[in-house]
C-alpha cells in the first residue's frame, strides 16, 4: 500500500500496445494501466470499456485458490469511450491506491 502525504497526489498512466505481425488485423490493441511505470491492470479494448486491476488478496483463501496471492478485480463502471475510463480512474486515483495493494507485472 502507498501512504500519501498531505498535498501529494498519485495518478495512473496508460499505454496502448497495438498488435503487430502477420495476424495483427485479427487482434485488438491492449490498454495497460500503470502505476509508477509498472503495469497494474487493463482496460478492455471493446465497448463498453471495462476496467480491471490486479490486487493482492487480503486473505489467501478468499477466492478458493490458495496457490495465487493476487486476484483481478473489475469495476462496475462501464465507459462508452476509452478516455472516459481513463478519467474515471484518475478522478479517484488516491482513494483506489490507498485501499488496494497492487500486484505488478
Amino acid at each position: 500500500m502507498y501512504r500519501l502525504f498531505k498535498g501529494e497526489t498519485m495518478k495512473f498512466t496508460f499505454k496502448t500496445e497495438k498488435p503487430t505481425g502477420k495476424w495483427s488485423s485479427f487482434d485488438s490493441p491492449t490498454h495497460y494501466i500503470k502505476l509508477n511505470k509498472r503495469v497494474v491492470g487493463e482496460i478492455s479494448s471493446d465497448k463498453p470499456f471495462k476496467i480491471s486491476l490486479m490486487v493482492i488478496k487480503r486473505d489467501i483463501n478468499e477466492d478458493g485458490n490458495p496457490d495465487c496471492k493476487w486476484k483481478r478485480i473489475y469495476f462496475k463502471k462501464d465507459s462508452e469511450t476509452l478516455q472516459e475510463a481513463k478519467d474515471f480512474l484518475n478522478k479517484d486515483a488516491d482513494k483506489i491506491i490507498s485501499v488496494y495493494e497492487f500486484n505488478y507485472l
